[in-house]
């Protein structure tokens, strides 16, 4: 068991700082986003948050962060400036294919610690608006009704919709393992463009008005479709690929 747990130690150590800085940078940036836009619909008399979230454009610096996240994932693994991972590894006395999914594991606990720092995100911007905005215009349901009413908050946090809820799980896990096996691709002189389809995938269509079901499944089969692929593609030789 201390082989696997060192796998997961490794992989922390060689990214766990870089995306603690990305979400410190990425929650900087959509504080000043909001800040600025909640200001200029004040200035207007005309805004609610919703449309005050709409206007910050965060969902554009959350979508950088996560373009971010998954590069620091992908490329941890990598070969790459003279790094011999691949060496370092073999010293554990652990099959290849066991320290992937240990990576892959690590890699998806990342991703869901980024949905939860956004959400957290999200909800101190919500109670900073409650604070500045005029009383008689705000309640206590204000942030719980945004996230019915504005497409991004939906998606992060779907309350009432299942659907939502399994493509965010599904896309967790999925981003989690394809990028753990561009990695594991590379080492071996290969391309894993499956978490890269994934990524632009989710940063494309992640936000959704509520009851977008056709969108939902379309997005969760693309997911299934491609990290099944790359789960199929683990053992494959380099000389059986076309």
């Amino acid at each position: 068991m201390k082989q696997h747990l060192s796998v997961l130690m490794l992989a922390a150590r060689s990214t766990l700082f870089k995306i603690v800085g990305i979400f410190v940078l990425m929650a900087a940036a959509e504080g000043a986003l909001f800040v600025v836009a909640l200001r200029n619909a004040q200035a207007a008399e005309l805004y609610g948050l919703e449309q005050t979230i709409t206007q910050s454009r965060i969902a554009l610096a959350c979508g950088v962060g996560f373009l971010l996240v998954c590069t620091v994932l992908s490329l941890s693994g990598c070969e790459l400036s003279g790094s011999k991972i691949g060496y370092t590894m073999g010293r554990l006395s652990i099959r290849e294919e066991t320290a992937l999914f240990w990576w892959g594991v690590y890699n998806t606990l990342i991703f869901l610690i980024f949905w939860a720092v956004q959400l957290l995100i999200v909800l101190l911007l919500g109670r900073y608006y409650t604070l500045q905005a005029d009383p008689a215009a705000v309640s206590d349901q204000t942030i719980f009704l945004a996230f019915y009413r504005q497409k991004f908050l939906h998606s992060l946090l779907p309350l009432d919709e299942v659907t939502r809820t399994v493509r965010n799980i599904v896309l967790i896990v999925c981003l989690g393992a394809t990028s753990a096996f561009f990695s594991y691709r590379q080492r071996r002189g290969q391309k894993g463009v499956a978490v890269i389809l994934l990524a632009a995938l989710t940063f494309v269509g992640f936000s959704r008005e509520m009851g977008s079901l056709g969108n939902d499944i379309l997005m969760m089969f693309v997911a299934l479709t491609v990290g099944l692929g790359a789960l199929f593609n683990v053992n494959k030789e380099p000389d059986d690929e076309e």
